[in-house]
């Protein structure tokens, strides 16, 4: 597995708010079918938008606080420390932190209709020379 050794976090601006923001690994790291794995650092009353048009999955792990997904401006989940969040594709929303930061580390992957047409994947071992 490739790690990025990124020096240090991104501050990014999401909506108001900024954030830290760092990419662990990137598409052709892994199989082509993870997107990304991105660990994030969020500030209380940040917001994260989550697009049905980014064509991708998101399983979000929460390390600490607390995220809540709204669809519709609706909260349609709620996920505190140790939670995984499962976002499929199509969802249109954000995910917001409440009152406190919050701590993720977000896997992107494309969804099972478009990796399911790409080739099988069977390891290789080297000959053993036997």
């Amino acid at each position: 597995m490739i790690v990025s050794r990124a020096q240090g976090d991104v501050t990014v601006r999401v909506g108001d708010r900024s954030a830290q923001w760092q990419s662990l690994i990137r598409r052709g790291m892994l199989h082509s079918e993870c997107e990304g794995v991105e660990y994030w650092d969020l500030r209380p009353g940040t917001r994260l938008e989550v697009r049905a048009d980014h064509g991708v999955e998101e399983a979000v792990l929460v390390i600490s606080g607390q995220l809540t997904l709204f669809e519709n401006e609706l909260s349609s989940a709620v996920a505190d420390a140790g939670d995984l969040l499962l976002i499929p594709h199509g969802v249109d929303g954000e995910l917001r932190t409440g009152d406190h930061p919050a701590t993720a580390v977000m896997v992107r992957g494309l969804p099972a209709a478009v990796a399911s047409r790409l080739p099988r994947r069977i390891p290789e071992l080297p000959p053993t020379g036997r």
